[in-house]
């Protein structure tokens, strides 16, 4: 049976898949920090750029304080950032040296493990970036690899960007990140084994979201499979959209024979701070989804759906949001004739500005897709956006 590590998504990918990333805080994540710094999480899946973004426009807040107490209060627990390398809050393309400052000063104030992202697996572009933060003094670099649903998409083709991306010694270790929940069991044996063969023994984690009930029967499937950590949420930010329930996961594995070392009675107080708050805040507290075959078609990530909803919230349109699905699979069909990668901005932007467009001159409007379009995704190329190369990853 296998050792499983445990890295919580509470603070930064339950709070977005949940919360629309607005419902924590610096005092309320501190009040609970040295409590998570007893649970022996392998990592704290803390912030990203749009988080310290949201930080200032939210809650007129200085994301880099909250990093250092952060930091200070959690001082064995490594604090995680996700990013792709080319942006940072702006949904501009940066320019390196500009990026290159970024990860200075995120490892100065306290981030010393990095995920980095491109739903597009540029491997070349991945590995520039890995190899700028280990430059700048990253402890942990983690390369991703992106599930989803396509033709292009077999476990030959994650084998392939696993094996480069494992073949660098700026990569520490991978995860394969299922944003839209879509891996199944069955799935799972076959491409599991197919990365871990790349990987030349370094870790393989695992992150998928509960969107459509499917997670926590892939968590089982991974475990048997020797993969070496999982992602989950605490308490009310866990399940939903968000990813397992960190409690029933333990128990689960535990049941099945596998060690996973941590504090049970931290675990449970870590739990019962985020129910707590979610009851007296008003915020909605994740529970277990029913399987939802329509996630198969339109690939929106939990995260995505969630913010998306409080976006339209927020300017009176919450009615308007299937008919936003339904443009954003007609945007993601037309971009690359099949279904590509982790939908984000790509294919919900053009979408969203057709429908607003409908609502505010009462006719529609169609939207030019040609700065958007991929022309050779089967070669992993990335989508150029209005701005450049990348410029909406």
């Amino acid at each position: 049976m296998a050792d499983i590590d445990l890295i919580d998504v509470s603070i930064r990918d339950g709070n977005q898949s949940l919360w629309g990333a607005t419902g924590l805080n610096t005092a309320q994540i501190l009040a609970i920090a040295p409590v998570m710094e007893r649970v022996g999480y392998r990592a704290i899946d803390f912030t990203s750029s749009t988080h310290m973004g949201i930080a200032v426009r939210t809650y007129q807040e200085d994301p880099w304080l909250m990093i250092r107490l952060m930091r200070k209060a959690v001082p064995n627990t490594p604090l995680q950032f996700i990013g792709t390398g080319f942006r940072f809050i702006s949904w501009e393309t940066a320019a390196q040296d500009f990026m290159r400052l970024v990860y200075q000063r995120l490892i100065a104030n306290g981030i010393s493990r990095f995920i980095v992202l491109d739903p597009m697996h540029d491997v070349d572009a991945l590995l520039a970036t890995a190899k700028m933060i280990k430059q700048e003094g990253g402890s942990e670099v983690m390369a991703a690899l992106t599930y989803t649903l396509s033709d292009v998409h077999d476990d030959a083709f994650y084998a392939s960007v696993a094996a480069r991306a494992a073949g660098s010694p700026d990569v520490d270790l991978g995860y394969l990140k299922d944003p839209s929940g879509l891996l199944t069991p069955e799935r799972a044996k076959t491409l599991i084994p197919a990365i871990q063969k790349e990987m030349n023994g370094k870790d393989l984690e695992l992150h998928s979201h509960c969107t459509i009930g499917l997670a926590p029967l892939s968590y089982m499937a991974a475990a048997e499979l020797g993969i070496d950590g999982v992602h989950t949420g605490a308490g009310a930010l866990g399940d939903g959209t968000s990813l397992p329930s960190a409690i029933r996961t333990v128990a689960n594995l535990r049941e099945a024979g596998h060690n996973v070392d941590i504090d049970d009675k931290a675990l449970a107080e870590v739990c019962d701070y985020f129910s707590r708050m979610a009851e007296a805040e008003g915020l909605p507290r994740g529970a277990p989804r029913e399987y939802d075959a329509a996630f198969l078609r339109h690939q929106i990530p939990g995260g995505v759906m969630t913010t998306l909803k409080r976006q339209l919230s927020e300017i009176d349109m919450e009615d308007r949001l299937a008919e936003l699905i339904r443009e954003s699979e007609r945007v993601r069909a037309e971009l690359t004739g099949k279904l590509g990668r982790d939908p984000t901005s790509q294919e919900l932007a053009p979408a969203l500005g057709k429908v607003l467009a409908q609502s505010a001159l009462g006719l529609a409007q169609d939207v030019d897709l040609a700065p958007y379009r991929l022309g050779r995704f089967a070669e992993g190329r990335l989508l150029t956006g209005v701005y450049g190369v990348g410029s909406i990853s």
